[in-house]
């Protein structure tokens, strides 16, 4: 018998960022923290503005069309070749990630909204968004990303917002306006960083 012809892989370029070694050396020895989740909440913050992936769609199944969008960035790409082992052709094609496009509420939100101009138009937009190097626009993307990868070892520690400051210091990601007062606690706040509760003063030890 012939042997089946063996069928083409698809590619499977699913957006990523890549999370630097020396980062990864904060969070990888510890067993409960989930890599994979912490890279896609990290494109949730530095695309979206929002503290985790799960947020950013919240916001889009509830109609905020710039968080949707902010979504089709992230699960689409364009190339200029098929990934075609050996294939030296230029023949552009878009990447979609089909666990993402195939959810009822998504196909719901595109067959509505590719019905107007505009929202075809920003939809384009963001699938090319790579290309035209709009998918990040914060300025603070740096730092936001460091919070995002560090927010639970933080939070494991109970660390201050004194404590987190002095470490973003060291590492100099903090601006001149990031470090004036009551704005770094907010950014924290927005970044998904939970606040340690207050250390009260040890109690005295009864030795009567």
């Amino acid at each position: 018998m012939k042997d089946k012809p063996k069928k083409k892989k698809k590619p499977t370029d699913k957006p990523s960022l890549p999370i630097p070694r020396d980062w990864k050396e904060l969070v990888l020895d510890d067993p409960d923290v989930d890599v994979l989740k912490i890279e896609e909440d990290d494109m949730a913050l530095q695309v979206g503005n929002k503290p985790s992936m799960e947020e950013l769609v919240k916001h889009a199944k509830k109609g905020d069309v710039k968080s949707f969008f902010d979504l089709i960035k992230i699960h689409t790409s364009v190339h200029d070749n098929n990934n075609e082992e050996g294939s030296e052709l230029i023949i552009p094609f878009v990447s979609a990630d089909l666990d993402f496009y195939e959810q009822k509420w998504v196909q719901k939100i595109l067959a509505k909204g590719m019905k107007d101009k505009e929202f075809r138009k920003y939809f384009w937009k963001a699938v090319s968004s790579r290309q035209n190097n709009t998918l990040f626009k914060s300025t603070a993307g740096e730092l936001k990303r460091y919070i995002s990868i560090r927010k639970n070892e933080w939070a494991r520690l109970g660390m201050t917002v004194a404590d987190i400051k002095k470490e973003l210091q060291s590492k100099k990601l903090l601006s001149r306006e990031q470090r004036a007062k009551g704005t770094l606690e907010k950014f924290l706040e927005r970044c998904g960083v939970k606040r340690p509760k207050a250390r009260g003063r040890p109690r005295k030890k009864n030795t009567t």
